[in-house]
């Protein structure tokens, strides 16, 4: 027993030689045999592991990293670059590769992703998740971004909203925007209080502002402003055109650069339904001038021609010529756009608008605006009505009177008649009466 505590103390006093060496020389080397593990323990519990075999080091309680104060104090590192830290305030968390820096002074952000929020210098309570995401920002504040890429340029843009892979990725400066869906305003750079929801949605729209995209696609071609599309690619043919609405599938304008039209369906919606059979339009007479009475009536109503026929769309043929192998059995009635058309430029009143020409391959008829024509032909119609119906009842009253005169010629007709009865009794007698009378 007494040899083996002089060995074991022989054995404390070369470790410590070794230790001490080691110290002087600023290097330790301890070396595991194959298998081993190093372990860290009091008398009862282990702290730290470090497996011989796999190279695994388990930390078995907490690791504590102090505030970060720069690039070398209170960071993880990964593969030399940053990983963990809160510069700038306890209030900062920036996790993964390059996330955030060591230079800026903003506070409340949140970052999760490489190289999310590197750039920011004093924008504040701004929330990155995802690789790249608010990667340019620098002054922009109250930005959220959940996605690859997402906001990614923007630089002072503020208050804006970006969910989806590059997501808002132009965005520099512009601000209230929000993108929800992959590639939704993914060009925008300085437009404003746009509204993107869907895939691809607002994606080509750069510096339009107050559009409302809701759909896969919608408005995806929008360049300028305050548009609102509904639907599965609802305005996506909308290029330049502004203060249009698009509901439902694939709904569009007239064309691509149309202003100021509202489309409700695609051109496969056969009927509209509502509670109400009319819609209600301004008509105030404070906001009308040079107000006289319409010209065109009964007239210009003879010129046009309601027709029949079948529809044979030529969207409904991959090389978009009918050839009537798709026409519709049943016929249904309206007007053509080109005799509509024929008939307001005859009477010089294009004015009327009864032909939408915004898309000269596609004309459109606007046939509700034949409503006053109607009425005042109906009321031409009346007048002329009116005037017959005076003109007969003059003729009534003479014909009343003819016939009263008629009656009393009669009359004295008659008794014409009955006196000379009478006077021819009288003067034309018998012979025998003669006789006797002499």
């Amino acid at each position: 027993m007494k040899k083996l505590l002089n060995k074991t103390k022989l054995l404390f006093i070369i470790q410590a030689l070794l230790i001490i060496n080691n110290l002087f020389s600023q290097d330790i080397t301890n070396t595991l045999g194959s298998g081993g593990v190093f372990t860290l323990k009091d008398a009862s519990t282990n702290y730290l592991t470090l497996n011989g075999s796999t190279g695994q080091v388990n930390i078995l309680k907490t690791l504590r990293l102090e505030s970060t104060t720069g690039s070398s104090s209170g960071v993880l590192l990964i593969n030399g670059a940053s990983f963990l830290h809160n510069y700038g305030s306890s209030s900062n968390t920036f996790l993964g590769k390059n996330a955030g820096n060591f230079t800026l002074t903003g506070q409340y952000n949140t970052a999760v992703g490489e190289g999310a929020l590197f750039s920011l210098t004093s924008g504040s309570r701004n929330s990155a998740f995802g690789f790249g995401s608010l990667s340019n920002n620098t002054s922009g504040s109250e930005n959220s971004a959940f996605g690859h890429g997402s906001l990614s340029f923007n630089t002072t843009g503020n208050y804006n909203s970006a969910f989806g892979y590059v997501s808002l990725a132009r965005n520099t400066s512009g601000s209230w925007n929000s993108g929800f869906g992959g590639y939704s305003l993914s060009f925008n750079t300085s437009g404003n209080e746009n509204s993107a929801f869907g895939y691809r949605s607002l994606t080509s729209n750069a510096g339009g502002s107050w559009n409302s995209a809701f759909g896969y696609e919608s408005l995806e071609s929008s360049t300028l402003n305050y548009n609102t599309a509904l639907g599965y690619s609802s305005g996506s043919g909308l290029t330049s055109g502004i203060g249009n609405v698009c509901i439902g599938f694939n709904s569009n304008p007239s064309s691509f650069t149309a202003n100021n039209q509202v489309t409700l369906g695609n051109n496969q919606v056969t009927s509209l339904r509502c509670a109400v059979t009319t819609i209600t339009s301004l008509s105030d007479a404070r906001d009308k001038k040079n107000i006289k009475d319409l010209a065109l009536g009964i007239g210009f109503l003879m010129k046009v021609k309601p027709r029949q026929f079948n529809w044979d769309k030529r969207e409904w043929y991959d090389n978009n010529i009918s050839d009537g192998t798709k026409m519709q059995e049943a016929p249904t009635a309206g007007f053509i756009s080109q005799e509509l058309d024929s008939a307001q430029v005859s009477e010089n009143a294009e004015w009327l608008q009864l032909v939408l020409k915004d898309d000269p391959d596609k004309l459109e008829a606007n046939s509700g605006n034949l409503l006053p024509v109607i009425v005042k032909a109906i009321q031409e119609l009346k007048k002329e009505n009116d005037m017959l119906k005076d003109r007969n009842s003059g003729l009534r009253e003479r014909n009343t009177k003819y016939k009263k005169l008629l009656g009393e010629l009669k009359q004295m007709q008659d008794k014409l008649a009955n006196e000379i009865e009478t006077i021819k009794a009288v003067s034309i007698k018998p012979a025998d009466q003669k006789g006797e009378e002499k």
